[in-house]
């Protein structure tokens, strides 16, 4: 497995495994089509792309790849010390990535001397954040950027300096 930064080449395959993530494991949580429809739609579009790439909360982002295809995408806003993504596609999962995605996001954000990361999780992700040291601070809603609402769990981890 390689966990490296995310390229504007990789954009595609990365909105791909996201996609996949939502639609496989979030489904169980999330009984609404609307939510998913608007959490992940369907096909990737350039639009979808270009508005990806665009990167208006500046996002570090990075994707894992197996056997030389993308299957995971992972983001932090620094400005926010905010955990954005963490996704990993249906075919890998159990093989390390999210851990080896988180990992990457919590060093990057070590390097850039943020004190902790604060997310908003998804339902079906809360187990996998506790069991890598977050802490649920409350429950409550996330707004996507469609403006739809869905439940979520506020999670966060202090960053310790590696010094």
């Amino acid at each position: 497995m390689i966990v490296r930064p995310l390229l504007q080449g990789d954009a595609r395959a990365a909105l791909e495994a996201r996609r996949a993530a939502v639609r496989h494991s979030a489904a169980r949580d999330y009984y609404s089509a609307d939510i998913l429809e608007q959490w992940a739609p369907p096909p990737i579009t350039d639009e979808a792309i270009t508005k990806f790439l665009e990167n208006p909360d500046g996002e570090v982002r990075f994707v894992a790849e197996l056997d030389g295809k993308i299957v995971g995408l992972a983001a932090i806003a620094p400005l926010n010390c905010e955990l954005q993504a963490c996704y990993v596609a249906p075919e890998a999962g159990g093989k390390g990535v999210g851990t080896a995605l988180l990992l990457a996001l919590e060093t990057e954000a070590r390097k850039r001397g943020l004190p902790f990361l604060k997310m908003d999780a998804s339902l079906n992700a809360e187990s996998f954040y506790k069991a890598r040291g977050y802490e649920v601070r409350s429950r409550g809603e996330h707004l996507l950027r469609s403006g739809q609402r869905m439940a979520c769990v506020h999670m966060q981890k202090n960053l310790p300096s590696n010094t």
